[in-house]
């Protein structure tokens, strides 16, 4: 297949820093080239997951080249690659099992990466020529993983443009890694699930328990809630744990879905009044109780308020002005009521 390559990054890697990096900037081109936010967060997993591999079994060192491509017909994919001077894969066949992956990775493995890709290669003997420019250098590179996605066609899942969204977060002072994340995925034109979680404590093992947690959402999303906090449980076993908030919002039947696992706090403000959702308590991946799903009502002016325990509880939604975009009222709330020795998040979505 003939095509043309634009935006080249040429990432080198060589410690867990880089792991983010890499991730931040091929998220960033995705989003470039047409991606959506749910096929861009597939691209963060895809990235993470080899960036990871190289650390940890690829010799310690290695190099990422992420760019866009553009064939014939003018259609748009993202391609990776991804080389290493290490040992290289001694079981491929193997390594392709959901959960067989590299230890302390994300706990996903080769397997999701080939189901998230269009395209995977180990070793390709295809674009020699670009793989010879781009990976050589310093390190002899002995193995090499080539994936490719395409942009999807525009209609593949459906924008719900009756929920409005506002959303932020920040890290504890002083750290790199947020600890807490927040997840909006549109299911269909009608259908998103949404999310707000807090790996426990705050660092690098926080958030890698929440990146995890975020990630299973986004690999099971069409499960009901509790099925889907059920598969979590079990996935992020062996991490630090985390709690969560998770709503499931249907604009053609006006139904909010909501199971909460810990501490994390949220309210459905209507037009008559403020409906408190309920969480149990437990942590995710560690002692969790049997999820249960409360459903409600939510339609065309309500608002969903989610947030982190690193927002103060003393705040009052009657202070605000909810008609006010959910972005700013969510930037302003983090501003004025977040604690400084936690992370902090919180999620505004508005039935419009």
């Amino acid at each position: 297949m003939e095509v043309t390559r634009d935006h080249i990054l040429s990432l080198t890697v060589e410690n867990e820093s880089d792991i983010g990096v890499c991730r931040r900037k091929g998220v960033s081109l995705a989003k470039q080239i047409g991606f959506n936010e749910v096929k861009s967060e597939e691209i963060a997993i895809l990235i993470s997951e080899l960036v990871t591999n190289v650390l940890k079994h690829g010799g310690g060192a290695g190099r990422i080249v992420i760019c866009q491509i553009e064939d014939k017909e003018k259609r748009k994919a993202i391609e990776i690659w991804c080389c290493d001077s290490g040992t290289g894969i001694t079981d491929f066949h193997k390594s392709l099992q959901d959960g067989i992956t590299g230890k302390n990775s994300l706990g996903i493995g080769l397997g999701t990466i080939r189901r998230f890709s269009d395209e995977m290669e180990i070793n390709p003997v295809s674009s020699s020529a670009f793989k010879e420019l781009y990976f050589s250098g310093s390190y002899d590179y002995k193995h090499c993983i080539r994936t490719l996605k395409w942009v999807p066609i525009k209609s593949w899942v459906g924008i719900n443009k009756k929920l409005v969204v506002g959303a932020a977060s920040r890290c504890y002072p002083g750290e790199q890694l947020n600890g807490d994340a927040f997840l909006v995925n549109n299911l269909s034109a009608h259908v998103c699930i949404t999310a707000v979680i807090d790996g426990l404590g705050h660092g690098k093992e926080a958030n890698l328990a929440a990146e995890l947690v975020k990630e299973n959402i986004l690999l099971k999303s069409d499960l009901p809630p509790d099925s889907l906090l059920n598969y979590i449980h079990n996935a992020v076993k062996g991490t630090r744990g985390a709690v969560i908030g998770l709503a499931r919002i249907n604009t053609e039947t006006n139904r909010l879905s909501f199971s909460g696992i810990g501490n994390i706090e949220g309210f459905i403000l209507t037009k008559v009044e403020k409906k408190t959702l309920l969480s149990f308590g437990g942590i995710i991946g560690h002692n969790m109780r049997t999820p249960r799903v409360f459903e409600s009502d939510f339609e065309p002016g309500d608002t969903l308020c989610m947030y982190s325990d690193g927002i103060t509880s003393r705040w009052r939604a009657e202070n605000f002005n909810w008609n006010e975009p959910p972005q700013k009222n969510a930037e302003l709330i983090l501003s004025t009521h977040s604690r400084l020795n936690d992370d902090a998040t919180i999620l505004i979505i508005r039935y419009t």
